[in-house]
C-alpha cells in the first residue's frame, strides 16, 4: 500500500474524526476539471484502499462556455479513464432554464441542477456519498457573501462539511495554495475555468478584490472567516434545537398542510427564538427548507403578535388567521387564486421596512432632516412631514368606509373606494394595494397617492420618505 504524501495524512485525519467516509462507501467525485476537484480525485484515490472504497467520476456540463466546456468534459473523462474508474456525463440546458426562471441568479439555478445531476448519479451507480471540492477559501467567500446580503445565523455559517443526504466536502479544512502545491508536487495538470474571471459575479469580485485588501488587515482572514462560520454553525444548530423543542410546546393542532399555534404560549418566548420557530414551521409546511428575507420572517411576527383578532394574511405561500388565542397557518394550495383578505394589518416599526406579502413588495421608510423633495411627481414615493403623524404606524388593505384627504385635491375628503373608481384600479386589485395608516389617518395609499394632511410644506423640518420596492426572486 502506497504511503501517504503528508496532505492525504493530514486530510485523512479530518476526515475520519468527522466521520465523513466509512469503509465500503461507493463515492461519485464530482470532477469539474478544476484544480480543486482533481486534487479531491486524487486524495481520494490516495485512500481508496485504506478506506475500501469504490470511486466514480461525475462531471457536469452547463453548456454556457462553448468549446471551453465540451473541453472541460473531454479532460475529465480522459481523467477518470486514466485511473480505471467509471466516468457520468450528465449535461444541463441551462440557457432555457434561465429564461423560465428569469431574475435568478446563474450561479445558484447552475448550482441547483448540478447537484440534483450529481445525486441522480449516485443513484444510477449505487453510490453511498457524493464528493465536491469546496476549499477554505470557497467557505470564506461564502460567508463574506452571506454577510453583504445580511444573512443570519444560518448564512453565516457557511457550507457544512455534510450536507444532506450524501454530499460531502473533505476539503473545507484546507486553502487553495495548498491544493495547488499538491498537484504541483504529483505533477497534476487541471483546467481553468474563464468564467472565474468574469467580473460580473460577485463572488469572482470578492475573491480578487475585498479578500486580497482584508489580507492586508489580517492575512490569515480566509482561516479566521472559516473558524467562524464553523462556531456560529454551533450556535445556529443550538438554537434550532431549541426552537424545534419551543414548537412543540406552542402547536396545539396540526395536519399535512396546517399548523395551529396557542398565540399566548408563543409569546413566552424571546424573539430569536420566536424568530426560528416561524422558519422552522415554514419550512415543514412547504416541506423544503425556504431561504425566507428577514422582512418576510419579521412581518409574519408582528403579525401574529399586532394582528387583531379575525385578521388574515398571507406570507411565504400560507395563510395565516389570527382568531383569539389561536394563530393557524395553511399551506396555500398551487393555482388557489389569492383570495380577498378579511382584514390584512401588520404593526410597522418605523422608519424601517415591512414585507408586503400580498404582492411580495417590500415598503421602505426612513427620515430625513430636509424638506428638499423632487418636484417631479413618483407615485412608487410618498414625502409627508414625518412630525405631524405619530410612528406607531400600521400596514394594511382597505376596508368599506376608509377614507383620506387626496393630496393635489386641495384638502378635500374622499372615500378609499371612489378614489380607487377614479384612478381606475380594477376590483381585483385593491385588495393588494397597501395603506400606510397612522393613529391620525391614512398616510399614504400606496403606489398611488400621499394625504394632504401630511404633506411637506415650507415649516417642514423632518421628512418621512416611504417607498415600495418591486418583490425580488430568492436565489
Amino acid at each position: 500500500m502506497p504511503a501517504l504524501s503528508a496532505f492525504e495524512h493530514k486530510l485523512l485525519k479530518h476526515v475520519r474524526q468527522l466521520g465523513l467516509l466509512s469503509p465500503g462507501d461507493r463515492v461519485v467525485v464530482a470532477v469539474s476539471g478544476g484544480a480543486d476537484s482533481v486534487a479531491l480525485l486524487q486524495v481520494l484515490w490516495a485512500w481508496r484502499d485504506r478506506l475500501d472504497l469504490a470511486l466514480a467520476v461525475a462531471h457536469v456540463e452547463h453548456g454556457l462556455r462553448g468549446q471551453e466546456s465540451l473541453d472541460d468534459a473531454t479532460f475529465v473523462e480522459h481523467l477518470a479513464r486514466q485511473l480505471g474508474l467509471p466516468f457520468f456525463l450528465k449535461r444541463i440546458k441551462l440557457k432555457p432554464l434561465l429564461r423560465e426562471r428569469k431574475g435568478e441568479s446563474v450561479q445558484a439555478v447552475a448550482r441547483e441542477r448540478r447537484y440534483a445531476r450529481l445525486q441522480a448519479v449516485a443513484r444510477e451507480w449505487g453510490g453511498t456519498k457524493v464528493a465536491v471540492g469546496h476549499t477554505q477559501d470557497d467557505q470564506a467567500e461564502t460567508v463574506l457573501l452571506s454577510m453583504l446580503r445580511g444573512a443570519g445565523l444560518a448564512g453565516l455559517s457557511g457550507m457544512p462539511a455534510q450536507r444532506e443526504p450524501c454530499v460531502i466536502r473533505p476539503f473545507l479544512q484546507v486553502n487553495r495554495s495548498e491544493i495547488l502545491q499538491y498537484l504541483d508536487d504529483k505533477r497534476c495538470a487541471f483546467r481553468v475555468d474563464s468564467s472565474n474571471e468574469n467580473p460580473k459575479y460577485l463572488r469572482n469580485r470578492l475573491r480578487r478584490e475585498l479578500i486580497p485588501l482584508l489580507k492586508t488587515f489580517n492575512p490569515g482572514v480566509v482561516s479566521v472567516l472559516s473558524r467562524q462560520a464553523a462556531i456560529l454553525r454551533e450556535e445556529h444548530q443550538y438554537l434550532d434545537e431549541a426552537a424545534k423543542a419551543s414548537l412543540e410546546s406552542v402547536e396545539v393542532g396540526r395536519t399535512k398542510d396546517r399548523v395551529v399555534w396557542s398565540r399566548s404560549r408563543f409569546l413566552t418566548f424571546p424573539v430569536p427564538i420566536q424568530r426560528r420557530m416561524i422558519l422552522l414551521m415554514v419550512g415543514a409546511l412547504r416541506h423544503k427548507s425556504i431561504p425566507l428575507r428577514f422582512e418576510i420572517v419579521e412581518t409574519v411576527l408582528q403579525h401574529v403578535i399586532h394582528g387583531t383578532s379575525g385578521s388574515s394574511g398571507r406570507f411565504a405561500g400560507l395563510d395565516v388567521v389570527r382568531e383569539y388565542d389561536r394563530v393557524t397557518f395553511e399551506k396555500v394550495p398551487v393555482g388557489r387564486n389569492s383570495r380577498v383578505q378579511r382584514e390584512w394589518s401588520c404593526v410597522w416599526s418605523f422608519p424601517g421596512s415591512i414585507h408586503w406579502p400580498v404582492t411580495g413588495q417590500t415598503i421602505e421608510g426612513k427620515i430625513k432632516e430636509t424638506k428638499t423633495i423632487p418636484s417631479k411627481r413618483n407615485d412608487s414615493v410618498a414625502y409627508l412631514d414625518a412630525d405631524r403623524f405619530s410612528h406607531e404606524l400600521i400596514v394594511r388593505s382597505w376596508k368599506p368606509g376608509d377614507y383620506f384627504f387626496p393630496y393635489g385635491m386641495g384638502g378635500r375628503r374622499k372615500k378609499i373606494q371612489d378614489f380607487f373608481s377614479d384612478t381606475k384600479v380594477h376590483r381585483a386589485e385593491r385588495s393588494k394595494v397597501p395603506l400606510v395608516v397612522a393613529p391620525e389617518g391614512i398616510l399614504w395609499v400606496g403606489g398611488y397617492r400621499s394625504d394632504h394632511r401630511f404633506r411637506v410644506t415650507e415649516e417642514t423640518r423632518h421628512v418621512a420618505v416611504v417607498r415600495i420596492r418591486t418583490a425580488e426572486r430568492q436565489a
